[in-house]
């Protein structure tokens, strides 16, 4: 499933690249929120509103609670799906990876070779190509 992106807007900590033009939100199918998990940063898009950057918390009822700021220590409101975007990362951040056989795990994002991020994964130290459209900027509890 692929959600097309705004090509109207580019992120103002990095450039729209070619590979986010449309963002594959589950590489193994399934709803449109299956990318929705703690811990990853994302900008938030309210209607009347600035964007802002902030980290989901929790998932639930179809709603994401979202601590406001790139570190989320701000304040806490509750988002929907449609008001989200993944934050995509850059070489050397910590990421998570939202789908495929390694959903749910934390890597290091050591490299980029088109649209394929190189991933170092923490449990294991094994090294993965993976899709950068299921890889998200991981943010520290």
């Amino acid at each position: 499933m692929h959600v097309p992106v705004n090509p109207l807007y580019i992120h103002k900590e990095f450039p729209l690249l070619p590979w986010f033009s449309y963002l594959k939100v589950n590489a193994t199918g399934g709803d449109a929120e299956a990318w929705f998990m703690p811990d990853i940063l994302v900008d938030i898009h309210k209607v009347g509103k600035d964007s802002d950057l902030g980290v989901i918390r929790d998932v639930s009822d179809g709603t994401c609670k979202v601590s406001l700021g790139s570190s989320g220590e701000g304040d806490t409101i509750v988002a929907l799906p449609s008001e989200l975007e993944i934050v995509p990362p850059r070489k050397n951040d910590r990421v998570k990876i939202v789908g495929g056989q390694f959903r749910g795990s934390i890597g290091k994002l050591i490299g980029i070779d088109g649209s394929d991020g190189i991933v170092k994964i923490e449990d294991n130290l094994d090294v993965k190509i993976l899709d950068l459209a299921i890889l998200t900027k991981f943010v520290q509890p």
